[in-house]
């Protein structure tokens, strides 16, 4: 089968499922014969192998699942570099960026700053913010094993060190430590919401996703907490749900936090809550 009549195949097999059938399908065969995408369309008629074909399908019919694309080929790109992807993590998101970029404007260039990442995931918010931010001390937590490994995994390939620690949120840091900045990306969907049953959601883990029937209790109790770990002026950021704005300002709020703000992400949703403990 040649290229386009195999692109043609699977945009066909998975155009109910996903609203990027086309990109989905580039991907996937792309990823599969160690190619570029734009090598599929500069050489349409190339004819695949028969390994390569069995795979290309092997793989749609993982997406039919549906599973990830981010888990099939084993990355995703974020803040322009590339992370490993395993089921063990939260995919990355573009809309995360809007965390790591609010960080790196309150992060100076150079000082021995020191930030907590809690929930790190792939490492990706930690990692990235360690390769804009080099002189800076970085922690990073997660309650996952798996987790960490494929942090730790992440970090070496991008050549950073991180002290990865495994945590339930602070339970594993010490009482003594200060921090200038906290950043999270915690669950913060509600346990109810159907979108938990609905498109890639339940491939991804459930840990990740939702921590209670409200969707705010890890925000409460990260915002509760982050105050005993943080050095005067610190800087608290948080991404949450688009209709969770006003509850997570008003939880900064009453927990002592001052120049509290919400940014809003792409779509004007807001994503990113922030204050300052003094």
């Amino acid at each position: 089968m040649e290229l386009s009549d195999a692109l043609g195949w699977a945009r066909q097999q998975i155009g109910s499922l996903s609203d990027s059938a086309a990109l989905d399908a580039e991907v996937l065969l792309a990823h599969c014969i160690g190619k570029s995408r734009s090598y599929l369309y500069t050489w349409p008629e190339q004819v695949l192998t028969a390994t390569h074909w069995d795979r290309y399908q092997s793989l749609i019919g993982q997406r039919l699942i549906p599973t990830p694309i981010a888990y099939l080929i084993g990355k995703r790109e974020f803040f322009s570099l590339d992370f490993k992807t395993t089921a063990a993590a939260l995919i990355p998101r573009s809309d995360t960026e809007l965390l790591v970029e609010a960080a790196l404007d309150r992060c100076p260039q150079t000082s021995s700053f020191r930030i907590l990442e809690l929930g790190t995931g792939t490492g990706a918010i930690a990692i990235t913010l360690k390769v804009h931010r080099p002189d800076a001390k970085v922690v990073a937590t997660d309650i996952s094993p798996q987790c960490l490994v494929l942090a730790g995994q992440n970090g070496k390939h991008h050549q950073v060190h991180i002290d990865w620690i495994a945590s339930d949120w602070f339970s594993a840091i010490e009482p003594s430590e200060r921090f200038d900045m906290i950043v999270s990306n915690p669950p913060y969907i509600a346990g109810d919401d159907v979108n938990l049953t609905q498109g890639d959601l339940p491939a991804e883990p459930l840990l990740a996703l939702s921590s209670g029937l409200t969707g705010l209790e890890s925000l409460r109790q990260i915002i509760a907490d982050s105050p005993d770990y943080l050095n005067p002026r610190g800087h608290l950021l948080l991404e949450h749900g688009y209709d969770q704005e006003i509850a997570v300002i008003g939880l900064l709020k009453s927990r002592g936090f001052a120049n509290v703000s919400c940014q809003y992400d792409i779509n004007n949703l807001p994503r990113i809550s922030m204050g300052q403990f003094i």
